[in-house]
């Protein structure tokens, strides 16, 4: 729950109002919203508690509409006439908030301590909250006499998508949620490439159909949009069929479980042949074998000899 009282965004807003406010304070029409507001306050005070609501409104309706008639300050008139009988927002409270930033909520609210609840567009507030990219859902209440209720339903990080140089947060579905990233968000999975944030669920199952090598694999980078290349931590490229692509990172891991073969000197694993696997050797490791091949070519010939 947000108290409005002292809050950057009456702050920032009364730079514009102040002026506009005090013009109207020494008006002939702000002098007469001052004498009312007073007679308001005191009738509002001595009404039945029942009765008295319904009362000050219809008291408040007549004077309002003179008051708006003299001076033209419509809703100058209004916020001064139905914040003065008890009626001025002064909490706003929201349900469901976790990542999404309070202050920016409350300022697409638009509101200041003066503001008046009855003449608050509740549903223009939900739909400026709504285009949150971190929000799936928003509802904005008035609770009378003096308070907003908004209720959230955030959106969940679900991947870290790089395309183009940039690397955001996107949601289950692929949406962006955000272009800047917290350190929260360090262990969520990566795809990269255009069009991997829409299947950024797909790629995160085929990862974990491995689990034996799922901590071993750093990204998973969508191809022409069309097939996968996972790449570990040590920068090996596991290149993965359109087809099929779980039962050929399962032939990966059992050869990792038996032969190491993410522990080796490689660049890359080529499994796209449907009958065979390739492995790409590092260059020093492809130059100490070529070293090897030639040292025991020549200790044949020195036999044969």
């Amino acid at each position: 729950m947000r108290s409005l009282t002292g809050q950057g965004r009456a702050d920032r807003a009364a730079t514009s109002e102040g002026a506009v406010a005090a013009s109207f304070r020494r008006s002939r029409t702000g002098r007469l919203v001052r004498r009312v507001t007073g007679t308001v306050g005191r009738i509002a005070e001595s009404l039945d508690r029942r009765n008295g609501t319904v009362l000050a409104l219809a008291f408040l309706g007549g004077w309002i509409g003179y008051g708006m008639a003299l001076g033209g300050q419509y809703k100058l008139v209004a916020d001064e006439l139905t914040s003065a009988a008890g009626f001025g927002v002064q909490q706003i409270e929201i349900r469901g908030l976790a990542e999404s930033d309070s202050t920016e909520i409350v300022d697409r609210i638009d509101v200041t301590p003066t503001s008046s609840l009855l003449f608050m567009n509740a549903e223009k507030a939900r739909a400026r909250i709504a285009e949150i990219p971190w929000l799936a859902d928003v509802s904005v209440k008035k609770i009378y006499p003096n308070k907003v209720v908004v209720s959230l339903r955030e959106r969940r990080p679900y991947a870290l998508w790089q395309d183009d140089g940039r690397i955001r947060v996107v949601d289950k579905t692929g949406a962006v949620m955000a272009e800047t990233l917290e350190p929260r968000h360090a262990n969520l999975p990566l795809v990269v490439g255009i069009g991997a944030n829409l299947r950024a669920e797909e790629a995160t199952r085929l990862i974990e159909s491995a689990p034996s090598i799922r901590a071993k694999i750093r990204a998973a980078v969508l191809v022409a949009e069309r097939r996968w290349n996972l790449v570990t931590v040590d920068g090996v490229e596991i290149r993965l069929p359109e087809d099929a692509p779980a039962g050929a990172l399962a032939q990966v891991a059992r050869l990792d479980e038996t032969k190491k073969l993410l522990d080796r000197d490689i660049t890359a694993i080529d499994l796209r042949s449907p009958d065979r696997l390739y492995v790409k050797l590092s260059d020093a490791a492809a130059t100490a074998r070529r070293e090897a091949i030639k040292l025991r070519s020549a200790k044949k010939k020195g036999a044969a000899t």
